[in-house]
């Protein structure tokens, strides 16, 4: 049985949030009790529009132990210092991707967190929502036979067309790859398994950047992270994926995510997204077929925030959850690789870390 909602905080108050609470205010699992941002009128702001009780400081929502569950919406940079802070105060947390900017930095978070006997939950979570989980169910039906090679595409135009600063998604480490590539790595290795072994070339190809919306409307940036990422990954069953992230593309016809099987392909939608079509077609067979995307099995609402639904579920139950820190941990460890790869050009190995205390159940 249920005991109360997971009291929950957020911290970063931005569009993203926004999202998180469409979702979550559709499950009584969770209570979103107070809302922490820099610019606290913004977190006011939020409050008010969300009708959260309480605007704090980071120090003070942890300190007076206002929640449970604190959900990290923050700029990518400082993710791993304000889970650490979370986690040291005995409090579980959920981390937007990427978990960190290298895969050390996410393993000492989970080691902290086993030590503090807190879970750890990390984003993307739509591999939760029905699209993949009627692909899953395709492929452990054997429907496409034996998986042999897959092909991800993220290409775009970047955010400087829609976003007013646009320059904290070019930082160091971060780029396209870092930011919208766990979407796509997070799909794969749900689909496929861990990745085993990466090549990789990058490129900035388009260095300087034109701001498109907002009031900085035609003012000009340098980027600091590679703009093109092509990459050759190999699964640990030997399934072949080749993954392009730009942020160079003006326009593609490129579908983002195709497995490739011994008897058949599945299409897959944006895995940005929670919503949309998958599509498989048999040997044999002369058109595509649309798969039935029924309900996801856990019952919770659809949208961004499942993952942090799941996390508070294992905060009370017995329930387990599949956005795990060990999980987010393995997409760092990837991108680490992909790095380290195109550097050096040689094929370079991604660690595989073993399971922690924080990726299971705290007791009820």
């Amino acid at each position: 049985m249920m005991k109360d909602p997971v009291r929950c905080a957020i911290v970063g108050c931005g569009a993203v949030a926004d999202e998180y609470v469409r979702t979550l205010e559709g499950s009584a699992l969770v209570d979103v009790v107070a809302c922490v941002d820099v610019d606290m009128e913004r977190a006011r702001a939020f409050a008010a529009r969300h009708r959260v009780p309480h605007a704090l400081g980071l120090d003070e929502t942890l300190e007076e132990g206002y929640a449970e569950l604190l959900i990290v919406l923050t700029p990518p940079g400082t993710h791993i210092a304000v889970a650490q802070a979370a986690v040291r105060s005995g409090t579980s947390v959920y981390v937007e991707k990427p978990l960190a900017l290298t895969g050390d930095d996410a393993a000492g978070l989970l080691t902290l967190a086993d030590r503090h006997q807190v879970l750890v939950g990390g984003a993307p979570d739509t591999y939760l929502a029905p699209p993949a989980a009627s692909a899953l169910t395709a492929i452990a039906q054997g429907r496409i036979g034996k998986p042999t090679a897959a092909s991800a595409a993220l290409l775009t135009a970047g955010p400087e067309r829609w976003h007013p600063e646009p320059e904290g998604f070019y930082e160091p480490d971060l780029g396209p790859l870092a930011d919208m590539g766990p979407y796509y790595l997070s799909q794969l290795v749900h689909l496929l398994g861990s990745i085993a072994q990466v090549d990789a070339a990058t490129g900035t190809t388009v260095a300087r950047r034109t701001i498109r919306s907002g009031n900085r409307a035609g003012q000009v940036f340098r980027t600091k992270a590679f703009t093109h990422v092509e990459a050759v990954l190999r699964s640990a069953a030997g399934v072949t994926i080749a993954l392009t992230v730009s942020s160079d593309v003006q326009a593609s016809t490129r579908p983002h995510l195709e497995i490739y099987g011994s008897e058949g392909t599945l299409v897959l939608p944006d895995p940005n997204f929670h919503q949309g079509t998958v599509r498989i077609r048999c040997r044999d067979q002369s058109g595509w077929t649309d798969l039935p995307t029924g309900a996801e099995r856990s019952g919770h609402p659809v949208g961004r925030g499942m993952g942090v639904l799941e996390l508070a579920a294992a905060l009370r139950t017995a329930e387990p959850h599949r956005t795990t820190g060990c999980q987010a941990l393995h997409v760092c460890r990837i991108l680490d690789a992909i790095r380290e790869a195109a550097v050096t050009g040689a094929s370079v190995q991604v660690t595989l870390d073993r399971p922690s205390v924080s990726t299971r159940r705290a007791a009820p």
